[in-house]
């Protein structure tokens, strides 16, 4: 078994693609997406990712909550931009459950905005980019997808480590021995961060 967390829109076949977005519950109902994009509700976009099923082929999972899968069953986990929507308390649970359903030698990619680099751009003259960077928030609009968190490779590595993972390593994009990482990595930006139980 493969979990991919906060799959969205990017799901992966031969992985259990996991989100809550209530875009999965919208895509169960008849003629719904159609409705809200008529009334421009969604994007042309969002309404094309559901006429191909995208949406109904995720399986609601909270990351909040201890993980529905039993221990050493998971072969690899991945999840890209998801840990900074999480409180850090949050976090530090959800990285136990992590350890707790792989396997032993199984693999946890993880992907992040890389706060290093956010904080190199800090402008004390005009700190809007670092801001908006830094907590994903411009508008109000964009609040329900703020940032609670931030990661460096070695605050990670000591996260991960507390949790008791035995490998940690700051890889680079599609660098790492996470399957099909061809696939699943998209966002060449971040930080990217591996961890072996």
């Amino acid at each position: 078994m493969k979990l991919h967390f906060g799959a969205f829109h990017n799901g992966i076949d031969g992985w259990v693609n996991t989100d809550i977005t209530p875009h999965m519950w919208i895509s169960k109902i008849p003629l719904l997406p159609f409705l809200l994009f008529k009334f421009g509700l969604i994007s042309q976009d969002r309404y094309d990712q559901h006429a191909q099923g995208v949406f109904r082929k995720l399986s609601y999972v909270d990351l909040c909550k201890p993980l529905p899968y039993a221990s050493d069953t998971v072969d690899a986990i991945f999840s890209s931009h998801v840990l900074e929507h999480l409180f850090i308390d949050e976090v530090e649970r959800l990285i136990s459950e992590c350890r707790r359903v792989l396997k032993p030698g199984g693999v946890c990619r993880v992907v992040v905005p890389d706060l290093e680099k956010i904080v190199a751009l800090y402008d004390p003259n005009d700190p809007r980019k670092f801001i908006t960077d830094i907590y994903e928030v411009a508008t109000r609009s964009a609040v329900k997808n703020s940032h609670h968190c931030a990661f460096t490779g070695a605050f990670l590595t000591s996260l991960f480590t507390q949790a008791g993972f035995s490998k940690c390593s700051v890889l680079s994009y599609k660098v790492g021995s996470c399957p099909e990482i061809e696939l699943l990595d998209n966002r060449p930006e971040s930080l990217f961060f591996e961890a072996i139980k």
